[in-house]
């Protein structure tokens, strides 16, 4: 690893102290995940309580996480997303939830389910005038029971709650499988829309919409950790005219792909095909500045980010849920080019870091002469294997959880989660950004 890292570490944890740290006292916050199988990106996320003052609005983050403050306001709170993105598509969804106590509250077309039942009529029109100082917290386990009961969702959620069990959108997560499951046993009924299964819910007696079948649905889910990008090539590929020959460097537990398996891929700025299908649709990572150029591409909770430099194909950097995964490396040559990589003459640089705590950002500090990374690979598993970062969450009196890492170019950002469970339940989300020159 080329980071001074403790040097970050003690950026953060600044930062970090600097908003009042384990000392001040903890506010009340509601947090959660939106999702539907896949993050709702930048989804518009309003709260009511059922007494004080309105909450601000808050929108979701590339993860689907969310989180507001709550200053006065009475619980039970009601729950809506819309708007945003899922997979890179505009979210035409809404869905709703709701909050009986402070910490975890998910957002997800389940949830939506459970509040129909529970409210006898569509979400949407409940949340326009929620009732909630009626509401008990048995009323929400009867409704979610109901439901489990009659489209047999008890096995595949186990003891985890789908309103209050913290999850990640990613297809390694079991409560994100069952979402999955649960469209796909809607599609395969033929029902278009999550919005045309509300009205089989919203009676007490729950009636099984023709063709819905999620015990035959979940099959395919029930063993976690194969990804939705299948096992990809054989080891021994040979790919095809227009295709580079890539080899997967992981050390993740449920990668996608097998440590050291070769992938084909025909990559442009605006596809990349592999393993039978195409994505299309990128995101260009304007951070990357020139002789490299790079494009993400989402498939379902995978983003596959392709770089390029003068030379043609980089590298392509595996993000499963936000969180690093592993790289696809072109076979041959590739560490030895001359002239086009990003370390430089003598592979060093001034690094300037800044630390952005709940969207307040701190000021920068800029350290001269400092090793640069030569690829994501180097710089991840770097920062996730520092115990002087990741000791922040245990020194707060809390956990730390890298939610996403990325580099590129002359550019890296983490994002990551502090979660605290004294003297409140609560999660504080930070991105630290990095720049080379």
């Amino acid at each position: 690893m080329r980071i001074s890292l403790p040097l970050a570490s003690l950026l953060v944890a600044g930062a970090i102290s600097g908003c009042g740290g384990t000392d001040a006292p903890a506010p009340s916050v509601l947090t959660g995940t939106a999702a539907v199988g896949v993050p709702i990106v930048n989804g518009d996320v309003n709260v009511v309580c059922a007494g004080g003052n309105a909450i601000t609005p808050t929108k979701t983050l590339s993860t689907g996480l969310w989180q507001v403050t709550l200053s006065g306001q009475t619980l039970p709170c009601a729950v809506r997303v819309s708007g945003g993105t899922v997979n890179a598509a505009a979210n035409t969804g809404t869905y709703h939830s709701i909050a009986m106590t402070l910490g975890t509250v998910n957002i997800t077309p389940l949830t939506d389910l459970v509040v129909a039942n529970l409210a006898g009529k569509d979400p949407a029109n409940w949340f326009a005038a929620p009732n909630l100082a009626a509401i008990q917290g048995v009323d929400v386990d009867a409704a979610l029971g109901r439901i489990k009961t009659a489209w047999g969702l008890s096995t595949a959620l186990g003891t985890k709650n789908p309103l209050t069990t913290a999850f990640t959108a990613t297809n390694t997560d079991p409560l994100d499988n069952v979402l999955e499951a649960l469209a796909t046993a809607r599609t395969n009924a033929g029902i278009s829309t999550h919005s045309a299964l509300l009205p089989h819910v919203i009676s007490i007696s729950i009636s099984t919409p023709q063709g819905f079948d999620f015990a035959t649905a979940f099959v395919p889910f029930a063993s976690t950790g194969t990804g939705s990008s299948g096992t990809g090539s054989s080891s021994s590929a040979n790919c095809q005219a227009g295709e580079t020959a890539t080899v997967y460097t992981t050390t993740a537990a449920n990668a996608p792909f097998g440590n050291g398996q070769q992938v084909c891929f025909n990559a442009t700025p605006t596809t990349l095909s592999f393993a039978g299908k195409t994505l299309t649709n990128p995101t260009p990572n304007t951070a990357v500045t020139a002789p490299f150029s790079a494009y993400r591409f989402s498939d379902a909770g995978n983003v596959y980010e392709v770089i390029f430099d003068v030379a043609g194909l980089y590298e392509i950097n595996l993000s499963v849920g936000g969180i690093f995964n592993g790289q696809f490396a072109p076979g041959a040559g590739t560490s030895t080019g001359a002239g086009s990589g990003n370390t430089g003459a003598a592979g060093t640089g001034n690094l300037t870091m800044q630390v952005r705590v709940n969207g307040i950002a701190s000021s920068s500090i800029t350290v001269g002469n400092v090793p640069m990374p030569t690829t994501q690979a180097d710089f991840c598993a770097g920062v996730q294997n520092d115990t002087n970062f990741t000791s922040i969450g245990t020194n707060a009196g809390g956990t730390l959880t890298i939610n996403n890492c990325s580099y590129s170019g002359n550019s890296a950002t983490i994002n990551a989660t502090l979660a605290l469970t004294s003297p409140v339940a609560m999660s504080i989300p930070y991105t630290v950004i990095y720049t080379y020159n």
